[in-house]
């Protein structure tokens, strides 16, 4: 009976899976895909950035304290910090790090047009994704670059 409950306590979690996966970030229902290795390969796809941005709201109501480290790499950390510094507003300053996951799903968020507001509910998934659509892709040319200085150089060490 125990496994019965502890099962059924998790089928919350599913059921808000689902609908970032289906209906809400990740919108695999609109799909206009034909055959069905594409539909698959692209329900799959969206089914892992439907987990992460879940997995990332969990964590920040759970753990507040965890570091950021656990889920971000070392650059989606860069260009959050690089994208909240930008948008930030006069008054606020930012830290040259992210402090833990709490802030900086906070952050992701609302770099996906969450409204901070202490009436309105923490963020959800839709905004988290939309903040990681940003981040990701400054992550990926920040660690392009790191890699292109790190060829220079090694091409200056062998003249």
């Amino acid at each position: 009976a125990r496994s019965v409950i502890q099962r059924y306590t998790l089928r919350w979690r599913i059921e808000e899976f689902h609908k970032s996966w289906k209906s809400g970030h990740c919108n695999v229902e609109q799909m206009q895909l034909r055959s069905f290795s594409a539909v698959t390969r692209w329900a799959m796809l969206h089914a892992n950035v439907a987990a992460r941005a879940e997995r990332l709201k969990i964590m920040a109501r759970t753990t507040h304290e965890a570091s950021a480290d656990l889920e971000l790499s070392k650059y989606e950390q860069k260009a959050l910090l690089l994208f909240t510094k930008a948008y930030k507003k006069k008054t606020e300053t930012i830290p040259n790090k992210v402090p833990n996951i709490y802030q900086a799903v906070l952050w992701l968020a609302r770099l996906g047009g969450h409204m901070p507001n202490p009436v309105k509910h923490p963020p959800g998934t839709i905004t988290i994704g939309r903040g990681l659509e940003r981040i990701v892709p400054a992550a990926q040319i920040l660690e392009m670059q790191a890699e292109a200085r790190k060829v220079l150089a090694e091409g200056r060490k062998q003249k």
